[in-house]
């Protein structure tokens, strides 16, 4: 099985870069004789970044993030509005650490590298600075902030030299690696606000801690305590020019640090974290941590000069106000190919997808020997993610990605340009790729099959979704209206005409293929399989189904796009196109024509002597309301009245996200 076979982590997927990035660490710290920090040299640039998994099927998909993703953690803090909660910027996502104590080290380490601290590297760094350096200046800060936090302000609480040299010397031995987490029970002692200072300072790099800003009870949800980890810590103790601006970005919750790492090439959305939360109808800016006096004066400056600060127009909590808020700039993926671990988990990945592809297509071909006759009903499925050509306003399909079906039949048309179905560009959907990770596609059947349909129709994510970009066209030739799913692919109107003619036998045989029109009999085929009707497609002699609306497979989808098509053309194009392709057979010979002389529209009914289309010019036009625009700012939809307003889009993500 598949999810046996993935590794737990990114260094399993290739033991030899792992143990060279193991040997180079140690390598690449400084240690001055001088009483200056220790620190790294060139290693504390590299940044990890995640592949994108939206080529995957949504089984599969799962099976990576079991693997790798600390989906717990990830889901908490999105829960509390902490982590992904604007849209404007790339989604990050939580990586699985251990959680011995070194849980910030194994964190930080991972962002930078792919591997845990599993050396202590990190940890050893972080005592020997706490132990062998000049660290009166950490001390300082450390006293300062203590004076200005909840416990000293509202008990009173005094300290006198003595019990300030006992607290600092029991920080100290808590980053040891000899002792023991005793009161935990973990193997390390857990680590401090005061040691996630002193570590960015070892790596010359910012730290910004994404949690929540007061501890809260496992049952009830209620506040239990504050929580002071969040925040930004800038490594004041070197010039910024000499520091790296990139910050690394960590998520702590339930007492564990997680790293959180952008998706490579997710979609647009700018490449930042926000430096503000979102809470009680404001933007609060994070904390930046250990300042002194004179330093808080100038704190914006210090923010600007330390990390790429840039601002972000974001939506307001009033309707129609916009904010800027400041977000810092992320690092894109910048580990050398002999070490950079991701390349190799992926390669290793797409190997298990393709024997778990095989696995789930013999288990299916087997399944079919043993029932010959039973249709199968494969799922259509979209993704929620825009297709790779530019301005296509479609969404690429599973089996055409990473275009839509449409973008993928004109790339088959040209000349020796075949589309690539596994290629290793375009946005991500997991965890998020789009703007929200708003829902998964509707699927149509059990599972996806291996060889799949040729595509699904080019349209939103969700095929329940209809507006005026979603609409699909009735299945009566020349009905203008909207299809409704519950009649089975035909307009009310329609629907109502086939049920007033019910009597018309060879009609209904055209209308209904539930029922053989020679002997006036259900077929024993049909009463005996209800999925196992003739198509309804022009020369196809496979089997429909009521699931597809009384077509096979391929003609369901063939048919799904000529709708849409001609819901785009313009009343006059779609007459033109009409004269220009009516066949010249006995076709017309055989159905009769509109009664009214300048129409040349075939009758859906035998019994009616104007065509939809006259009907309703005689009829007087009901006068419908103007379409109004969407109410959130800057979207070019209309407005759903049953969605308040809001187009189906922004009603969604507006009820996830608030």
């Amino acid at each position: 099985m598949a999810e046996q076979l993935l590794p737990l982590a990114l260094y399993l997927s290739n033991m030899r870069k792992a143990v060279k990035i193991r040997e180079r660490t140690p390598e690449d710290i400084f240690k001055p004789t001088n009483g200056i920090i220790y620190h790294f040299k060139s290693m504390h640039r590299y940044t990890l970044e995640m592949f994108r998994t939206c080529q995957f099927c949504p089984q599969f998909r799962e099976i990576i993030q079991k693997a790798l993703i600390d989906r717990n953690i990830q889901g908490s803090l999105e829960n509390k509005k902490k982590l992904n909660w604007c849209r404007e910027v790339r989604k990050l996502v939580a990586l699985k650490t251990n959680g011995d104590g070194n849980c910030l080290m194994h964190a930080a380490s991972q962002y930078m590298w792919g591997v845990q601290d599993t050396d202590l590297v990190l940890r050893k760094a972080l005592f020997s600075t706490l132990k062998e350096t000049d660290t009166r200046n950490f001390e300082f800060r450390w006293q300062l902030e203590s004076v200005k936090s909840q416990e000293f302000v509202e008990t009173g609480l005094c300290y006198d030299t003595r019990n300030w040299t006992d607290e600092w010397d029991n920080l100290i031995k808590m980053a040891s690696t000899d002792t023991p987490g005793a009161r935990s029970g973990l193997q390390y002692n857990s680590l401090e606000e005061i040691h996630i200072f002193v570590l960015c300072n070892i790596l010359r790099r910012p730290i910004i801690v994404v949690a929540d800003k007061m501890l809260r009870s496992l049952e009830s949800g209620s506040n239990f305590a504050p929580l002071k980890v969040g925040g930004i810590y800038l490594p004041l103790h070197w010039p910024a020019q000499e520091c790296y601006r990139y910050p690394i970005v960590l998520g702590y919750d339930s007492q564990h640090f997680v790293p959180l790492v952008t998706l490579k090439d997710s979609g647009p959305e700018i490449r930042a974290v926000p430096l503000v939360n979102r809470e009680r109808g404001k933007f609060e800016d994070l904390k930046v941590h250990f300042l002194t006096n004179p330093e808080h004066e100038m704190k914006e400056k210090l923010l600007k000069e330390y990390l790429m600060v840039i601002e972000i127009p974001v939506q307001g909590w009033d309707h129609g106000t916009t904010h800027l808020i400041n977000a810092a700039k992320l690092d894109e993926a910048n580990l050398p190919k002999e070490i950079n671990l991701v390349d190799d988990y992926f390669e290793l990945v797409q190997h298990e997808y393709k024997k778990w592809q095989e696995n789930k297509e013999q288990g299916r071909r087997e399944l079919h020997a043993q029932n010959p006759l039973e249709p199968s009903v494969p799922q259509l499925s979209l993704m929620d993610v825009k297709c790779e050509t530019p301005n296509c306003p479609f969404f690429m399909s599973v089996n055409t990605q990473p275009w839509c079906h449409e973008c993928a039949e004109r790339r088959q048309k040209k000349p020796n340009k075949s589309p690539k179905l596994n290629c290793k560009q375009g946005p991500d959907v997991m965890l998020g790729a789009s703007r929200g990770e708003a829902y998964e596609p509707m699927a149509w059947g059990p599972e996806e099959p291996a060889g799949g349909p040729h595509s699904a129709p080019p349209t939103a994510p969700s095929l329940f979704l209809f507006s005026e970009t979603t609409a699909m066209k009735c299945r009566s030739p020349n009905c203008p209206f909207t299809l409704n799913v519950q009649h089975n692919g035909f307009c009310e109107r329609c629907h109502n005409a086939r049920q007033l003619n019910v009597g018309h036998i060879s009609d209904k045989r055209h209308l209904d293929p539930d029922f053989v029109a020679a002997s006036g009999k259900a077929s024993p085929t049909a009463s005996r399989f209800q999925n196992a009707v003739p198509c309804l497609g022009r020369e196809c002699g496979t089997l429909g189904s009521t699931a597809f609306e009384g077509y096979c497979q391929k003609c369901f989808i063939e048919a799904q796009n000529q709708r849409l098509r001609e819901a785009k053309r313009t009343e006059e194009q779609l007459r033109m196109s009409q004269r220009r392709d009516m066949p010249r057979t006995t076709q017309s010979a055989s159905r009769p024509k509109c009664a009214r002389a300048s129409c040349k529209n075939i009758l859906a009914c035998r019994s009616e002597e104007l065509c939809m289309e006259c009907r309703h010019r005689a009829e007087p036009a009901p006068e419908e309301p103007p379409k109004q625009r969407c109410r959130a700012p800057a979207c070019d939809h209309f407005g759903n009245i049953k969605c308040n307003g809001y187009c189906n889009e922004c009603f969604q993500f507006k009820q996830m996200y608030g």
